[in-house]
């Protein structure tokens, strides 16, 4: 009932700080976990992100590319293979950033939080987010950084968890990451709530036309979204 509870309260509040609690507390297996409950297709939706950034970036030879809520860095890595692109990374959770310094150290990482980005405006030809974004304390103000940071024409990419709109599917899903994904996640971390969240941040996240109308409201010129694998997660492409 502890954990309910608890899951319920960060739901409705989304506290900065109780967020950055959650992810310093899970850091050491984050990684291991992520892997393990996706099947590793995680590294798949990134790299799909990656190349739809690159086709979208043209001849642009050394593009500046901003990754938010980069967790260990991953997705910022990804983007650092598109050839010259110069990638800065931010998380709010100093563990994390501990982690991705170690894994990725040509990449410049900075710890702060997307409702107040720590750059100038125009500065990004690209703005990436891989499954953190729901997190925000205020998905609106953060919507709007990435586009105040963002250069005219630029492009945010955004991937989050989707819940399939086929009802079998749904079904399927719903069971694997409510009922079993927790308990796996138990016997490596010793956060169960991090993956009781989990599941339920994504249930009540604006999910496809609802969260492209909030990029659109949030100042984009255009948003669209692509699911991938059997709509279990999904890749949102904002143009500013």
């Amino acid at each position: 009932m502890a954990k309910k509870a608890e899951t319920k309260s960060l739901l409705r509040t989304k506290s900065r700080g109780s967020i950055r609690s959650m992810f310093d507390e899970v850091a050491p297996t984050y990684d291991f976990l992520n892997h393990l409950l996706s099947f590793g297709i995680d590294n798949y939706w990134r790299a799909k992100a990656a190349g739809k950034a690159k086709q979208l970036l043209g001849n642009n030879s050394a593009p500046k590319i901003l990754d938010v809520a980069t967790g260990t860095g991953d997705l910022a890595a990804s983007m650092a293979k598109i050839s010259g692109a110069k990638v800065t990374a931010l998380d709010l959770s100093p563990e994390m950033l501990v982690i991705a310094k170690k894994k990725y150290p040509h990449i410049a990482f900075h710890e702060g939080y997307a409702e107040k980005l720590p750059f100038g405006n125009a500065s990004y030809d690209v703005v990436s987010a891989g499954f953190g974004v729901r997190n925000f304390e205020n998905l609106d103000a953060g919507m709007r950084e990435f586009h105040r940071v963002l250069k005219p024409g630029g492009h945010a990419l955004i991937i989050e968890p989707m819940i399939p709109r086929n009802g079998t599917m749904k079904a399927l899903y719903l069971i694997y990451f409510k009922k079993v994904l927790p308990k796996i996640a138990g016997l490596f971390s010793k956060s169960s709530f991090a993956y009781d969240y989990l599941p339920n941040s994504v249930e009540q996240f604006p999910q496809a036309e609802a969260f492209t109308t909030i990029l659109k409201k949030s100042g984009f010129r255009s948003a669209e979204y692509v699911p991938m694998t059997f709509e279990t997660s999904i890749l949102y492409i904002a143009k500013k």
